[in-house]
């Protein structure tokens, strides 16, 4: 049971597991996947990623519901009690260990779109934490209750409510900030790098120069984080992009030429491309299948 808690974390879990006093399910909600986790005490261990094949660059947003819960991340531990909300970062090691009877939702989410809604703009405490004490922790866990819960054939409702989910965490993240423990949100050099591109998606031939600009650092470092977790500066880039673009196109009815020149490419053509050999389907064809969702959906 503690391994395949820690797929969860690891973004390796689909489905329904259980055995005896445990309880594992997991839901995809448009570009989120929600797990819904009752144990007894476990203890288990993630690695973070060792590759970056768009999988494991993801955060994890866990309600506490019931029991109590230890998370050590970035060289800090929290204890976290009923009420409790905790964003872990998937792409670094952690340890969990949990105790009583265990109820908790996680919400995973891509890197970028977390990057993007909810830590934009904030040096945040190193826990990533929202206290039960807090006035709007409990709508928060609400609505995490109401993702898990969606009807899965209104299109429409489940990005909708992600959106609003990260208008209360940002809210919520910021009101927690003390200035005496800000730290930067993006610990080790590969979640700079990281960082670097979800604030940058949209601008044209982003470089590692760029990137060593900005996080101070000489070229050579950027190529070498790169490196160390199976790829490149610019497959990074590109992976970026491509799941940011697959991501609009499941919800939004915006033109193929716009989602792809809003996420940085500059060439249509080779964006269609790319799209088909890393998704298995053209874009025109993803985004004629979310109409269809919507048009159903609207009809029902």
């Amino acid at each position: 049971m503690p391994s395949i808690i820690a797929a969860v974390f690891d973004s390796n879990f689909r489905g329904s597991r259980e055995g005896e006093g445990w309880r594992i399910s997991s839901v995809p909600r448009d570009v989120a996947t929600v797990c819904h986790i009752t144990t007894g005490a476990f203890a288990c261990s993630t690695e973070g990623v060792t590759s970056a094949d768009g999988g494991g660059f993801c955060t994890h947003i866990v309600f506490l519901r019931a029991g109590k819960l230890t998370v050590d991340q970035h060289a800090h531990q929290h204890r976290l009690v009923a009420g409790d909300i905790f964003v872990a970062c998937g792409w670094q090691p952690m340890a969990l260990a949990g105790t009583g009877r265990v109820d908790m939702l996680v919400i995973t989410l891509p890197g970028w779109w977390s990057m993007q809604r909810f830590l934009d703009n904030y040096q945040i405490l190193p826990e990533l934490y929202i206290p039960a004490a807090y006035f709007a922790a409990p709508i928060i866990g609400d609505l995490a209750q109401l993702i898990l819960d969606l009807d899965e054939s209104d299109a429409l409702a489940a990005p909708q409510a992600l959106t609003m989910l990260g208008d209360l965490l940002r809210t919520a993240l910021a009101a927690g900030a003390k200035a005496d423990r800000i730290i930067p949100r993006a610990r080790g050099r590969m979640g700079e790098i990281l960082w670097f591109i979800a604030q940058n998606l949209e601008k044209r031939g982003l470089s590692a120069p760029d990137a060593a600009k900005s996080l101070k650092c000489s070229v050579r470092t950027i190529y070498n984080t790169c490196a160390s977790h199976g790829t490149s500066f610019s497959a990074l880039v590109t992976e970026t992009r491509l799941v940011a673009a697959q991501y609009q196109l499941i919800r939004t009815n915006d033109r193929i030429s716009q989602i792809a020149y809003e996420v940085g490419f500059s060439s249509l053509s080779h964006f269609s491309r790319l799209f088909r050999a890393r998704f298995g389907v053209t874009a025109k064809a993803m985004a004629a299948g979310n109409r269809a969702e919507v048009i159903a959906s609207r009809s029902a």
